[in-house]
């Protein structure tokens, strides 16, 4: 009888976790790469030329480079290390495009790195017509978008 219950137990583990290892749920409008760009390695001069100008603003912009639209959310001059910048998602609506960045800052008790730091996080999509909304979400409540 128990050799019944462990087979029993172990064929209803192994049929869980193949059902939960498959394929996540996907909404077709996020159109976020699955691993985001957030370094210069390997970009375009041009690109890496505008992000190391952009990095001291807080904000979202925008650059179309060969039929790709790049996305660029900065966090600015920063204190310390422990802040944070995340696209979270990139959902094309009807008739937008919606950024949507996490922001996040260290805790009061947190230890972090004595320098300056310029959070920012980059992703690249294929090109669209469509405008530009960023939303932000954490520690901060809007993204100046960048012109």
């Amino acid at each position: 009888m128990l050799k019944r219950v462990l087979l029993i137990t172990m064929l209803a583990s192994t049929i869980l976790f193949v059902y939960g290892c498959g394929e996540p749920g996907t909404m077709e409008e996020d159109i976020r790469p699955e691993d985001p760009i957030n370094d210069n390695d390997g970009h375009p001069a041009e690109i890496e030329e505008w992000i190391e100008n952009s990095r001291e603003t807080f904000g979202g912009q925008t650059r179309l480079y060969n039929d790709e639209l790049y996305i660029l959310v900065t966090y600015g001059e920063k204190p310390t290390g422990g802040f944070d910048v995340e696209i979270a998602a990139v959902v094309e609506q009807e008739e937008k495009l919606v950024v949507t960045a996490n922001f996040s800052e260290p805790g009061e008790d947190e230890v972090v790195t004595q320098a300056l730091t310029y959070p920012y996080d980059l992703v690249v999509v294929e090109e669209t017509d469509l405008p530009i909304e960023f939303v932000a979400t954490g520690d901060e409540t809007e993204i100046p978008v960048i012109e």
